[in-house]
């Protein structure tokens, strides 16, 4: 039995032995072993890492039907992240987007934390270092419907009184308003711009589209219009002297000082000298040099029309050729 101890005693002595005997003649390949583990890991983790701004885009889901938010959406935020070079520019922006889920909102501020995308939380060596903004501060207000009769109104006025445009009529007579309660409550009526262009006496039907403040919405959209012209149009004869246009710097002569024209105009503005000012006689298409013919260009403000012009063209010289 003493022998049998005897003899385990040598061998772990002698493996102890060859351990140690190894160890001490490799310890330069464990060490040159570890300095390149550690060049490896710097490389990874700290050398090669960068810091970038992502853009993260919003997605709202579950919006209360009975709510509106009149402030605080916002499209997207800003990430701020480090991490390893390769890992940064792997990051796809389509796959940036955050979705939050507003269909707990209540009446008034809503405050909501926003968070890295899923791309960057599931990521184990991305760190993010900020988020801005890193909430959202939604007002969110009770949606309301109230019907509100229509009121149309000539947005010419001045031709609408000259011409004599009357019989103003607009079918539906009202709409329904759907929007937030602050604003809902406020509406008696809705105002109809109907535009006035025309001054030819008969009668006139269109279609209109109905514009109601921001976050309001009005059913239906479209409406019909119908008014007459019962004014009458005339013809004035006017001079005017032609100009070049102040856009083209060359130096142009016009050897005609005064263009001749015939215009139709309501009756009710023949008296109306600002509104005679705006008839205007403009030389745009000049000859490249020396002379030559040009068709002069008539400006016309709205509910008039040229009817004749004398002369037809014009004889225009460049820097005196």
């Amino acid at each position: 039995m003493g022998c049998v101890r005897a003899l385990h005693a040598w061998l772990v002595c002698h493996e102890v032995v060859c351990v140690m005997t190894f160890l001490e003649i490799n310890w330069r390949i464990l060490l040159l072993s570890f300095v390149l583990a550690c060049g490896l890991w710097y490389a990874v983790t700290v050398r090669d890492r960068l810091e970038v701004q992502a853009e993260v885009s919003l997605n709202y889901r579950g919006m209360p039907e009975d709510l509106i938010v009149r402030d605080g959406m916002l499209k997207n935020f800003t990430v701020l992240v480090r991490g390893p070079k390769a890992m940064i520019r792997r990051l796809d922006s389509a796959m940036l987007t955050y979705s939050v889920d507003i269909s707990h909102l209540r009446p008034g501020t809503n405050v909501i934390a926003l968070a890295a995308p899923l791309p960057i939380v599931e990521s184990r060596t991305i760190d993010v270092v900020g988020i801005v903004p890193n909430h959202l501060a939604l007002e969110a207000e009770v949606v309301v419907e109230r019907s509100v009769p229509l009121e149309p109104v000539f947005s010419a006025p001045a031709i609408a009184q000259a011409v004599k445009a009357e019989k103003l009529q607009v079918s539906p007579t009202s709409v329904t308003l759907r929007g937030p309660e602050s604003v809902i409550r406020k509406m008696q009526s809705l105002k109809l711009d109907v535009p006035l262009e025309s001054v030819v006496t008969g009668d006139y039907r269109v279609s209109l589209p109905v514009s109601p403040p921001p976050h309001v919405t009005a059913a239906p959209g479209t409406v019909l219009v119908q008014y007459s012209i019962a004014g009458k149009s005339a013809l004035m004869e006017l001079e005017r002297r032609p100009f070049v246009d102040a856009k083209i710097v060359q130096s142009y002569q016009i050897l005609q000082q005064k263009v001749t024209l015939r215009v139709e105009l309501p009756e009710g503005l023949m008296g109306d000298k600002k509104y005679l000012e705006r008839i205007r006689v403009v030389v745009k298409d000049l000859p490249l040099s020396g002379s030559g013919e040009v068709k002069p260009f008539v400006e016309l403000p709205p509910g008039a029309h040229l009817v004749g012009i004398s002369p037809e063209k014009l004889d225009v010289t460049k820097d005196g050729k």
